[in-house]
């Protein structure tokens, strides 16, 4: 439900309920593993747009829960991919990966751009309200440089 604020004239979305599914695994050959998200979304809405969060080094899909769980209660669907270089992951100091681990975040977070269809479905009641036109990206700390270079910064 929106109300609008008579002071202010802008748009104030009252909370609602949130769902979220983990691990959704996306298949990404070439990748080494399969790439984890976790997706949070309202019970409620159609159209909705996307937010793919990119966590900070050494986080998961399993951080930034009051941001994301506030995100997603205003009526986006929040999608939080693990990146290799998360302490969950446990990868070896010697993990041939470990140098490109900058580009394999930016080649992650293109992945769940290109599966969004596949991502719909493990959430129950999701499939079909997402709205694929309506996609922003985020992060924190080493997450913003990754969506900084995801949108092409250099």
């Amino acid at each position: 439900m929106s109300v609008t604020n008579n002071q202010t004239d802008t748009m104030i979305t009252e909370p609602t309920p949130v769902i979220a599914v983990r691990p959704v695994i996306l298949s990404v050959p070439g990748r080494g593993s399969n790439l984890e998200i976790k997706v949070s979304a309202p019970l409620e809405g159609s159209k909705l747009p996307v937010i793919i969060f990119s966590h900070g080094f050494g986080s998961s899909m399993d951080g930034y829960s009051p941001l994301v769980d506030f995100w997603a209660a205003r009526r986006f669907v929040v999608i939080q991919p693990t990146f290799l270089d998360s302490k969950t992951l446990h990868l070896k100091k010697d993990d041939p990966r470990k140098p490109s681990i900058w580009k394999i975040r930016i080649a992650d977070v293109r992945n769940v751009l290109d599966q969004l269809d596949n991502i719909e479905s493990p959430v129950p009641g999701l499939k079909g309200r997402i709205d694929h036109s309506r996609i922003a990206a985020a992060g924190h700390s080493f997450g913003t440089q990754t969506t900084a270079m995801l949108l092409g910064s250099r």
